[in-house]
């Protein structure tokens, strides 16, 4: 039980961020749209620049972030499939992303530094570059595809700026260039903000929700994909590893196993907030699946991980 109560120790203060954003959206005028556009516009690109700069990649660990972003783009096309057959409207094109993606960064990173050491850590952040890749793809255009045409929403993607950001990180890791060292406390500044605004902006979705009508299909086949399918897809691939190629190692599959139990991304909001596509159900999915991975996560880790 030490390993289920360290862990909720270190995830209940994301829990905070979330309650200040719910009493600020109900009782402040806060612009939550205003606010997502600055975590997209400003806060994302440095925080996606820093991730690449610093995660060594090479040849041999490329297939984490591309075994990630596949895995995530592939329960995305599931759900949007059957979201379309269900609902016929934009649901499904935000049932896609909540089904797909996961708090693999502000929920994650805080679990991940107290269970491994540097090396498996290091793994498990090539993982969430994968999902990075894929929110600021994938999501974003699935998102914007939800009120736009095939055209406006890839002019909207040309315009992210998460895109040019990775480009510049690439560059950056191929010439050798670092930032200078005065710039170390600008960049923690940014993570910071990152995880504060971002697990805010949840509390700001849920508090504009309208005599909090949840819509418990929606929310049901959210969990369906982030908490069946997707563990279920990495746990065949782990097997498949460790009966056939024999590549990676348990403390690896046990990076790769965290990656996939994380709730629902906050980031999703974030999109649906800006982009103005059904927020309240993205919000109330990522806060059922926030609060249900405060009990599941700490659980499955004390089961699989021992």
């Amino acid at each position: 039980m030490e390993i289920f109560f360290s862990i909720l120790y270190k995830i209940l203060p994301l829990y905070i961020f979330v309650i200040i954003g719910f009493i600020s959206g109900k009782y402040l005028n806060i612009d939550s749209k205003g606010i997502g556009k600055l975590i997209i516009y400003i806060i994302a690109p440095f925080v996606i620049f820093e991730a690449i700069t610093h995660s060594n990649l090479s040849l041999s660990t490329f297939v984490i972030p591309v075994m990630a972003f596949l895995l995530c783009s592939f329960v995305a096309y599931i759900f949007y499939k059957y979201g379309r057959y269900i609902y016929k409207d934009a649901r499904a094109n935000v049932l896609a992303i909540v089904s797909a993606e996961g708090n693999t960064g502000y929920f994650g990173i805080p679990i991940a530094l107290l269970l491994f050491d540097q090396k498996i850590f290091s793994i498990y952040i090539l993982g969430t570059l994968g999902v990075t890749i894929f929110e600021n793809t994938v999501v974003y255009y699935l998102t914007a595809r939800g009120r736009y045409t095939v055209n406006e929403s890839l002019e909207r993607l040309k315009k992210l700026p998460a895109l040019y950001a990775f480009l510049f990180a690439i560059i950056f890791l191929y010439f050798d260039i670092s930032l200078p060292r005065i710039m170390d406390n600008f960049i923690i500044s940014m993570q910071g903000a990152y995880v504060v605004l971002g697990m805010m902006l949840i509390g700001f979705g849920i508090s504009k929700i309208n005599n909090f009508a949840f819509d418990y299909k929606f929310i049901g086949l959210s969990f369906l994909g982030k908490f069946f399918v997707w563990p279920l897809i990495m746990i065949f691939l782990i097997l498949l590893d460790y009966h056939i190629f024999g590549i990676y190692n348990i403390e690896i599959y046990r990076a790769f196993i965290l990656l996939a139990i994380v709730p629902i991304a906050a980031n999703t909001v974030i999109f649906a907030t800006v982009l103005n596509v059904y927020p309240e159900k993205v919000s109330s999915s990522v806060l059922f699946s926030t609060l249900f991975g405060l009990i599941y996560v700490p659980v499955i880790i004390m089961v699989l991980f021992q």
